[in-house]
């Protein structure tokens, strides 16, 4: 098996669809600022004091629609015939899970570095900060986010099982 395509492949397609998400959760929050309500430490939503608005939980469906249907499923879609084609024995059950989850592994970690660390916690952009709290220090819980993205975790193994299923099933059905 040839890892480094594999990883390179898992990898590049991961990055690609965290720029696309990061583009996503900025138009998200510049239509609605709480259509991420849920996602913001408990001391932040409970000073915030609204449940999220109509507005936000149409924007958050818009926004999921478009990360995953948009741009997940053709990205996911593209990286496996990729794959397939450049890999000598085509693709394998194994090559296409591994390779999807490198894809949502790396969105995964990406989220949790640079939108949550390094943008919400270190930046603090006023898009992304909900009005009345601009001056909480529970933005700063790198600990929260850490643990929200360890929650996610397993999603990555069944995102790559089940595409390596899928993209398998194809192979042998085409």
């Amino acid at each position: 098996m040839q890892w480094s395509t594999i990883i390179e492949f898992g990898v590049g397609y991961g990055l690609v669809l965290s720029v696309l998400f990061t583009v996503a959760v900025f138009a998200g929050a510049a239509a609605s600022r709480d259509f991420l309500l849920n996602d913001y430490p408990p001391a932040v939503q409970a000073r915030y004091g609204k449940p999220r608005s109509a507005r936000g939980r149409r924007v958050a469906a818009c926004v999921g629609v478009f990360v995953w249907g948009v741009c997940g499923i053709p990205l996911m879609t593209s990286a496996m015939v990729g794959l397939g084609g450049a890999l000598d024995g085509g693709l394998t059950f194994l090559s296409a899970a591994v390779c999807a989850g490198l894809i949502f592994a790396t969105l995964s970690v990406y989220d949790l570095v640079v939108l949550d660390w390094i943008i919400l916690v270190g930046l603090r952009p006023r898009l992304l900060v909900l009005p009345g709290t601009e001056d909480m220090a529970e933005y700063g819980d790198m600990g929260f986010h850490l643990n929200a993205a360890l929650k996610g975790s397993p999603l990555i193994v069944v995102v790559g099982l089940v595409t390596g299923g899928i993209a398998t099933l194809f192979v042998q059905v085409l």
